[in-house]
């Protein structure tokens, strides 16, 4: 993206290789000037900014430039602000190019705008350089979570740095494109402060459950959400895509009082001493260990001579009276499971109920072989469309 004028004019098409160390790339000191001076360079993306490159290319005499995915970025749309006239194209598409530059003697192209166009790609999706589970450190909770917007962001800027953040970049805007995590977290945290103000008595950790639970699995055109070319698995993708509509009214909720946090701390292997320093509390993990943490998620590892495993969970009705809530659920692959009831039958709103969730594995286990499984467990309230899902994750360990 370059905020200017349009490249209309047809330029000779460079792709600097074999020369110096780092051509391809467009490093500092790559591009001889001869070769770049009023052409069109093309630069693959990897080692140093995408905006640096513009600028390289810029001060080396480039009139534009065109940025190639490789097989990392696939097909990934990233938007950047250039210093320069540029635009981003796919890996399939590099090639092509490519080797059209090597077909002749002068390849020419220019940069035309096609308009916007809204609804035509698949969205939301996994981007390429978000995070992926699982948790190594604490196996038994779900990450990441969720996902939540945060590919090309309109997002505020600075007034003392160019919208390239470019040193060398002296324009002034009070918006620019960005993508990432630090766009992705303030989504989520807004969501959170606007489901707050709906509900201002409900813990942080209902807030979470709410978002968890009402995120979206498939796209706009109500496929399955994308991880590249392929559809997203839950260590991807999370509980979802994050609804706010939903969120908002999500029907039931998996809550967290302050005694389960420490079940949890027992689950880590923390000692008594260690637990004491936290909660300033003589805490006995082996009768801790008995009860059973609440969360929007089912993580279950199945050790070492394991083969059945039993569960409970508690949902709070923050819906209507009078609701029936029955039960969908797909199983992991090499695991039975049976829950019981199968039916929640909630009489008043703030009534809490509880299920249980029996797992056998009917897999064997390899040694030295960690294997994964997913699968999700729904409760749907039909007459007022709530759907209640919570992504189960199924772990094989041949360790204890």
């Amino acid at each position: 993206m370059y905020p200017g004028k349009r490249l209309k004019k047809e330029l000779e098409l460079v792709y600097i290789t074999g020369g110096n160390k780092g051509s391809e790339f467009c490093m500092r000191g790559s591009l001889p000037k001869a070769k770049v001076r009023g052409k069109m360079v093309v630069c693959d993306r990897g080692v140093n900014g995408r905006a640096e490159k513009g600028q390289i290319v810029k001060e080396a005499g480039g009139a534009a430039m065109i940025l190639a995915n490789t097989e990392i970025n696939l097909e990934e749309d990233s938007v950047d602000v250039h210093v320069l006239p540029a635009t981003l194209i796919g890996s399939d598409e590099s090639y092509q190019l490519k080797s059209y530059i090597n077909s002749t003697g002068r390849a020419k192209a220019r940069i035309i705008f096609g308009g916007t166009v809204i609804g035509k790609s698949r969205a939301p999706g996994v981007a390429q350089f978000s995070s992926r589970g699982p948790s190594y450190t604490d196996p038994s909770i779900l990450k990441p979570d969720m996902i939540a917007p945060g590919v090309n962001i309109i997002a505020a800027w600075p007034q003392n740095l160019g919208p390239s953040a470019l040193p060398e970049d002296s324009r002034r805007v009070n918006f620019t494109v960005m993508s990432g995590t630090s766009m992705a977290c303030p989504h989520v945290s807004g969501l959170a402060a606007l489901i707050h103000s709906s509900h201002p008595k409900w813990t942080p950790a209902a807030i979470k459950s709410a978002l968890m639970t009402t995120a979206d699995m498939t796209d706009h055109f109500g496929k399955p959400i994308m991880d590249g070319d392929r559809p997203a698995g839950l260590f991807a993708l999370g509980a979802g895509h994050v609804n706010p509509e939903r969120a908002i009214n999500p029907g039931l909720i998996y809550d967290i009082q302050p005694d389960e946090y420490i079940t949890h701390l027992c689950t880590l292997g923390y000692s008594r001493s260690d637990i004491f320093s936290i909660t300033h509390r003589n805490v006995s993990c082996h009768d801790v260990l008995q009860k059973n943490r609440v969360s929007a998620s089912i993580i279950h590892r199945f050790l070492a001579g394991d083969r059945r495993k039993m569960m409970k969970r508690r949902v709070t009705n923050v819906g209507r009276p009078n609701s029936i809530y029955s039960l969908e659920m797909k199983a992991p692959e090499g695991v039975s499971m049976r829950v019981r009831p199968r039916r929640l039958i909630f009489k008043r709103t703030n009534q809490t109920l509880s299920y249980r969730v029996w797992f056998v594995s009917k897999r064997r286990m390899e040694d030295k072989n960690t294997k994964f499984a997913e699968g999700y467990l729904t409760w749907v309230e039909r007459s007022s469309s709530y759907r209640v899902q919570s992504p189960i994750s199924v772990t094989w360990t041949s360790t204890k």
